[in-house]
């Protein structure tokens, strides 16, 4: 008897405790679909699988109940919200050389790590190379994104092997159902082929502590409203801040200076004060910051 017939002939009521598999005998949807052989022939042989979850829609289809209920099915040592990377490519980065083979790693809404209106920014290009070259510590990754051509434009055609895209009903509600594609390139002939291969289910999470856990981390962080009232920041945007303000803070000590200098300083005119190689001034600058005139 093969380990999935095992699985099927267990009831539900005697599953708790199969440790990594007691998710695969509640999932039926998955441990019957192509998808899922795929991933346990590369477990059995040391590979690893990258897999890119978007949606038919823009919002609210499952995305990331989807990625979870994968990373449940997959991860070796039971998979936790620590295992996943909400909007921050370097996390996800310092996570994939922290965890043990065989674990399953999230990042959960992808185009929040980069900013996206300025292109292949650093962190396109980071993330490109952890997501499409970390290929060697048998980890799998599942990543959510847009669209399958945002994972294109930003990260490659060729970055993963799966792709899923969870399904709406006509209503625009979760269906609890996903398309899956086997992304693969012919290198020699440089062409890439999507295979549509089968439409696979996943379960309802409401209720798991993980999921919950890491949806009260989404919230917390995506939804988070600051003084000036805007949503989430970028980290691009964050870095931008803060020179900002470390620009700012330069500036007003340099204003103190001057105006020390010039306030007990009686040898030094403004004109002497502005042409200090430290200051490099007009007079007529150093005069509007000696009166506050700035």
């Amino acid at each position: 008897m093969s380990a999935d017939d095992r699985a099927s002939s267990i009831p539900d009521g005697d599953a708790e405790g199969l440790g990594p598999v007691e998710s695969w005998v509640r999932s039926p949807g998955f441990r019957d679909s192509k998808f899922f052989a795929e991933c346990l022939n590369r477990l059995v042989t040391g590979r690893d699988i990258n897999v890119i979850v978007t949606a038919s829609s823009e919002t609210g289809v499952g995305k990331t109940t989807l990625a979870v209920a994968i990373a449940m099915l997959l991860d070796q040592h039971g998979w936790t919200a620590e295992k996943a990377a909400v909007a921050d490519a370097d996390e996800y980065d310092r996570l994939y050389d922290e965890v043990d083979p065989g674990s399953a790693l999230i990042l959960d809404e992808a185009e929040k790590a980069m900013d996206s209106r300025r292109g292949m920014t650093n962190s396109s290009v980071e993330l490109s190379q952890t997501f499409a070259t970390k290929r060697y510590r048998q980890v799998f990754s599942i990543l959510t994104a847009p669209s399958k051509n945002w994972i294109d434009k930003r990260l490659g055609s060729d970055a993963a092997d799966y792709w899923l895209q969870a399904q709406e009903t006509e209503r625009g509600r979760i269906k609890g159902e996903a398309i899956c594609y086997r992304l693969r390139t012919n290198e020699h002939y440089e062409q890439e082929y999507v295979d549509r291969t089968e439409v696979i289910s996943w379960p309802n999470l409401d209720g798991i502590e993980e999921f919950e856990r890491l949806d009260a981390r989404k919230v917390a962080l995506l939804e988070h409203t600051g003084d000036d009232g805007g949503k989430y920041v970028t980290r691009d945007e964050m870095e931008e801040r803060v020179e900002e303000e470390v620009e700012a803070a330069e500036t007003e000590q340099r204003n103190e200076i001057i105006r020390c200098l010039n306030d007990e300083v009686d040898a030094l005119s403004q004109k002497d004060i502005g042409n200090l190689s430290a200051i490099d001034l007009s007079s007529s600058r150093v005069g509007q910051i000696v009166n506050h005139n700035t």
